[in-house]
């Protein structure tokens, strides 16, 4: 599921918003031929040409740990907040749309640290897209630390961004 979202966000620009290991499941087990099965497509999500190549580049400055490039590209997405702090914007992105981990999240449980964000800087705008894309990532990575295989979300899905804006001669 981690990959075929990726396929969908990046590539395909229609993707499933609620990836939740409830919404997963493993067929085929008995005839020795195991594959996923996808559930539940209710909420489902366009995104246009445009956002998808700015969410490649974006994905690349996080899998770079460019925070001026990824504060950058936000902003020119349609990111506001009120201060519009660029470590609070870097932050945000990092655990929206990459990875959390103890040392990022600074102890804390992943929605108690995003409302630590959006208590010192709120966020006025996200587009609608970016916001599915960032459930979509936060849940793969919550069945990722389930299984105890955490990875960052940008450098696995570095390539295909990269192939995208290749193919789009944008890089």
């Amino acid at each position: 599921s981690f990959f075929l979202n990726l396929q969908q966000i990046l590539v395909d620009g229609c993707f499933n918003g609620d990836c939740h290991p409830g919404n997963i499941l493993l067929l085929g087990v008995e005839e020795g031929k195991p594959q996923l099965g996808l559930i539940d497509y209710g909420q489902v999500k366009t995104i246009t040409k445009e956002e998808r190549l700015q969410f490649c580049k974006i994905i690349i400055a996080l899998a770079d740990d460019d925070k001026e490039n990824t504060v950058s590209l936000l902003k020119e997405a349609g990111f506001k907040s009120q201060k519009m702090d660029p470590e609070h914007i870097y932050k945000f992105a990092k655990v929206s749309y990459d990875e959390d981990n103890e040392e990022l999240l600074e102890g804390k449980h992943i929605q108690v640290y995003m409302e630590h964000l959006h208590d010192n800087d709120p966020v006025d705008h996200i587009p609608q897209q970016y916001i599915m894309a960032s459930r979509a990532s936060i849940l793969l990575r919550g069945l990722g630390h389930a299984v105890h295989q955490s990875r960052s979300v940008a450098k696995a899905w570095r390539s295909i961004a990269e192939k995208v804006l290749k193919e789009e001669g944008l890089l």
